[in-house]
Order: C-alpha cells, then sequence, then structure tokens
C-alpha cells in the first residue's frame, strides 16, 4: 500500500500519482501572554484568564515532500501545474493522512511550495499551516467503526438517550475539553459539575456546558430524545 494524503476533496498518488518522500508534523506551541513588572524577579501570566486556566496554543506546521514522477520535462510542468491549483486554490480545508486513519486536520497552504526539478521528474515541498488540534473523523457514540476504533484512545459509548422526567448519564471525553451539541426532541436541563444548561429545539449549545477529559456526570432533566454530538480533539 502507497500512503497519501487527501486535502480538497483529491487524494496525493490516486489523483496525481505522487508520492510523499518525507512528512514532518510540528506540534503546537502554547500561546502565552506575559507582563513583565519592574523589580519583579518574575513576570505575570495572563495566558489562560479568559479560558479558565485552560491552555491556548498556536496553529502548526506540517511539512510535506512530495516526488514528481513524470518522464518528460513537459509532463512535469503540466503535472505541477496541476499539483498548484490542487493545494493553493483551497482555503481552510480538512487533511486527512493514511496512516493516521480516524482523524483530520484543517489545513490550508498559504505560502507557495518550494520546486525542484531533478532531469525529468521534480520533487516538490510543501508547507501546511494547521489548526493546533487534530480531530476525530467520527462523532463519538455509536457508529464507530471498528476498523479506527482504538482501545487505548477511544471509548465505545452511547451518546443518545431517550429521557423520561430525570435520568443520570455518563459521557466519556478522551480528548481536551470540548462543547458539544446537545441535539433534543424538546425542552430539557442539563447539570455538569455543578452548572445547569436548558437546551431547546432551537439551542443545542451553551458555551458554559463543557465535557472534561474523562468520565463526565451528567443528570438530564425533561422528557425525549437526547443526544450529545462532539468530535474528539487531541493534540
Amino acid at each position: 500500500m502507497i500512503y497519501g494524503l487527501t486535502f480538497n476533496g483529491k487524494h496525493s498518488y490516486r489523483d496525481f500519482r505522487i508520492r510523499i518522500e518525507s512528512k514532518t508534523i510540528q506540534p503546537p506551541s502554547k500561546k502565552k501572554i506575559k507582563v513583565e513588572v519592574p523589580g519583579m524577579n518574575s513576570s505575570y501570566d495572563f495566558s489562560t484568564v479568559a479560558t479558565g486556566r485552560e491552555p491556548v496554543f498556536t496553529q502548526r506546521e506540517i511539512q510535506i515532500a512530495f516526488g514528481l514522477p513524470t518522464k518528460t520535462r513537459e509532463e512535469l510542468y503540466i503535472l505541477y501545474s496541476r499539483i498548484l491549483e490542487w493545494l493553493e486554490y483551497a482555503g481552510q480545508s480538512q487533511l486527512t493522512f493514511d496512516d493516521i486513519p480516524g482523524y483530520y486536520f484543517l489545513a490550508e497552504v498559504e505560502s507557495g511550495p518550494d520546486f525542484e526539478q531533478i532531469l525529468k521528474s521534480g520533487r516538490m515541498e510543501v508547507e501546511f499551516v494547521v489548526e493546533p488540534f487534530k480531530y476525530g473523523a467520527d462523532y463519538e457514540g455509536d457508529g464507530k467503526l471498528w476498523d479506527t476504533f482504538c482501545f487505548e484512545t477511544d471509548a465505545l459509548q452511547n451518546t443518545s438517550f431517550d429521557a423520561t422526567d430525570s435520568l443520570n448519564i455518563t459521557i466519556v471525553n478522551t480528548g481536551r475539553p470540548i462543547i458539544p451539541q446537545v441535539i433534543v426532541s424538546g425542552d430539557m436541563s442539563c447539570t455538569l459539575n455543578g452548572y445547569t444548561a436548558v437546551f431547546t429545539t432551537i439551542k443545542n449549545k451553551d458555551y458554559k456546558f463543557k465535557l472534561q477529559p474523562g468520565e463526565n456526570q451528567i443528570t438530564i432533566n425533561g422528557t425525549g430524545s437526547i443526544e450529545f454530538r462532539f468530535r474528539k480533539e487531541i493534540i
């Protein structure tokens, strides 16, 4: 099997017959806001004040080197133009790798790739500017495919329930803290970590209702169907 990547709806090998020669995925850095005070040995760190002490991260970079195996120079430059159109005419899009199943990155090519002609073939180096986290390809809960399920990082669980008056449930979040969509058939309230949010058929998000990493004990009050819809986000 030849591993490749999918971006902007096309696959590097299946659509262009180009191979990945090297891949470097840089980790994101913490975004720090520090204030120096005269006469103070250290500084005040305000980086997490607005996020409830959750760290904030910068964008990351993914560098890819492609080999362009053509037989003539004319063929090389036709392929080169097709690849540029594929990469540079897209805004931020999903970027997936065959060898990282079950996840996607949100990425964009912001600067022109480096290109080198090598006899009748070529080599192209591309840098993707990427959001700091990678996202689960599937919503958590029912329907997760076994071929992408990982017992070390995934949770086999239901995220859809039928409630009658009151129901206590547990939702497992194996990623970073995340705000889920809560889709209900009628008005319902959900209490999590001492905070109660009310969801309706129109309002399905509350930015104070946040699933923390690990087990989340939720008390549901109301009658009807309810679904907690979210994708796992990890570094």
